[in-house]
């Protein structure tokens, strides 16, 4: 039976990503704990691998305390990313087939090394790593009205929807990331961040999620990309508007909105 829910959820939300309605919340009244979410985002994941995409490292959710009291979790979640859904830098945002699009600004890890121990540190974290680069994560919900609960962030891929990352930087050259601020304008619109909302340091938010992978057969490789949580209240986003991230010294990163 079990099996049956996770491969169903899976489809219609992997189906939602690709141009679908959005899933009836619904049909998440039986996804009622985190392994059977974290079972259906695995599947969705499989599902785009089969389809052709390319999985290219992860995003993590709920890196601040309060977006874990929103949703009742005690520690941070974790999506995928898919290659397909990463723009190129400078490419605009097409919103066509998006729901309701929220724009985050990250501190991007580019792995230079696996992290395989089962107590990774933020230091065995900055040591693995290759390049960190501003980045903008583009947040949806494939739930019709957003999620209720935390099983259905997880298993909708804690949101991930679209990614862009602006030009890299050795780690050693970006200072101490935990003291990074942002700004994210739009427009008129102004919206501080700080890393500080990024379990006190992005590095931190990283090597929980190594630990995390660990705990289901899994580990961070070389190569993976990350994006660590965001520095900024996730902001609405529509056609026509133009984004710019300030990381300070980790540099600008611009989007177009489409």
């Amino acid at each position: 039976m079990q099996k049956d829910l996770i491969a169903e959820l899976a489809r219609r939300l992997w189906e939602a990503g690709n141009g679908a309605d959005a899933v009836d919340p619904a049909a998440a009244d039986r996804l009622d704990d985190l392994e059977l979410a974290y079972a259906v985002e695995s599947a969705t994941r499989d599902l785009a691998i089969a389809a052709g995409e390319r999985a290219i490292g992860y995003k993590i959710g709920l890196t601040s305390q309060p977006a874990r009291d929103t949703f009742g979790a005690d520690e941070p979640s974790a999506g995928h990313l898919l290659a397909g859904r990463l723009l190129e830098h400078g490419e605009p945002l097409a919103t066509a087939g998006l729901f309701n699009p929220l724009a985050e600004v990250e501190v991007a890890f580019t792995l230079g090394e696996a992290l395989p121990g089962p107590d990774v540190t933020a230091q065995d974290v900055r040591d693995a790593t290759a390049t960190v680069a501003p980045a903008f994560e583009i947040v949806d919900s494939r739930w019709h009205g957003g999620p209720r609960g935390l099983p259905m962030l997880v298993a909708d891929n804690t949101n991930a929807a679209r990614a862009v990352l602006g030009s890299a930087l050795a780690l050693s050259a970006s200072g101490d990331l935990s003291r990074l601020t942002a700004t994210l304008t739009i427009g008129s619109t102004t919206v501080p961040g700080s890393a500080a909302a990024v379990m006190g340091d992005p590095a931190e938010a990283v090597a929980w999620l190594a630990r995390h992978l660990l705990r289901g057969g899994r580990r961070l490789e070389a190569g993976d990309i990350v994006l660590s949580g965001t520095l900024c209240a996730p902001t609405a986003i529509s056609a026509g508007d133009h984004l710019i991230a300030d990381l300070g010294e980790l540099g600008r990163i611009e989007l177009d909105v489409n």
